[in-house]
């Protein structure tokens, strides 16, 4: 997508890596509401929130879709236990950083109904961190 070096001129936080994955290092909600918003892009739908520990970091994947362009974009995001919210931008990310929160613990700033959704309020600590352990022998395996 040869429209990228746009966004890059824009927002000079953004690392193009190809044509569809670009870094953003902050003003997360304002490169995503560009790329809704421009008509050259015209991601429309976030059909997904992606979510990895990288042990110093989260590292988030926002999947962009453009319904009128029939293109995709990855928005790669390093939040350090916290990010902003884009359900301003896209009502569908509420489950995604529902799920990111319960099981990652990265909190989405803005998000007033940020809550666990898969285990429940009970559960202490976010399973899917690496440093994460569990002392419950209730939840072991047996043989």
């Amino acid at each position: 997508m040869n429209n990228l070096n746009i966004l890059q001129e824009k927002f000079n936080s953004v690392q193009i890596t190809d044509s569809n994955k670009i870094i953003v290092h902050d003003n997360l909600v304002s490169v995503l509401e560009f790329l809704k918003n421009t008509s050259e892009f015209d991601f429309d739908m976030l059909t997904t929130i992606i979510a990895t520990d990288k042990i110093e970091r989260i590292e988030l994947i926002y999947q962009l879709y453009s319904t009128g362009n029939n293109n995709t974009l990855n928005v790669y995001y390093y939040a350090p236990g916290a990010a902003p919210t884009v359900i301003g931008l896209y009502k569908s990310a509420y489950f995604d950083e529902c799920e990111i929160y319960d099981l990652l613990g990265v909190k989405f700033e803005g998000n007033k109904e940020l809550k666990r959704l898969l285990l429940p309020d009970s559960w202490i600590g976010h399973p899917l961190l690496k440093n994460y352990t569990n002392n419950d022998e209730r939840l072991a395996w047996n043989d």
